[in-house]
């Protein structure tokens, strides 16, 4: 397992690949923190939980890093795509969670 994910953090088509994801994920948060339905009260609410629900991923998901970063080779490279993918999967988050709550709620 730690050197299929030594592998893959070695990738640059990853890091690529990666950075379309970021961009996509970021536009749509944007978009989300900023449609008329968000500014009111329920809309701050959703963004809030949904900013609380992001920020246990981040903190869980650094710690996972902090754990792995023992075992694999680090450079330049792996330690960009971790750091990417971090983002991207806190961004993915937010914006499932703003949505799910927004069709919910």
């Amino acid at each position: 397992m730690i050197k299929m994910i030594n592998e893959m953090m070695q990738s640059l088509t990853v890091f690529k690949v990666g950075t379309w994801i970021t961009v996509i994920f970021t536009i749509l948060l944007i978009i989300l923190l900023f449609m008329k339905t968000s500014r009111d009260e329920r809309g701050r609410a959703i963004i809030g939980t949904a900013s609380i629900y992001s920020t246990i991923v981040f903190i869980v998901l650094v710690n996972i890093l902090a754990k792995i970063s023992l075992n694999i080779e680090v450079n330049y490279v792996s330690m960009s795509n971790c750091i990417q993918w971090i983002y991207n999967i806190v961004i993915m988050v937010e914006s499932i969670v703003i949505i799910v709550l927004k069709k919910i709620r």
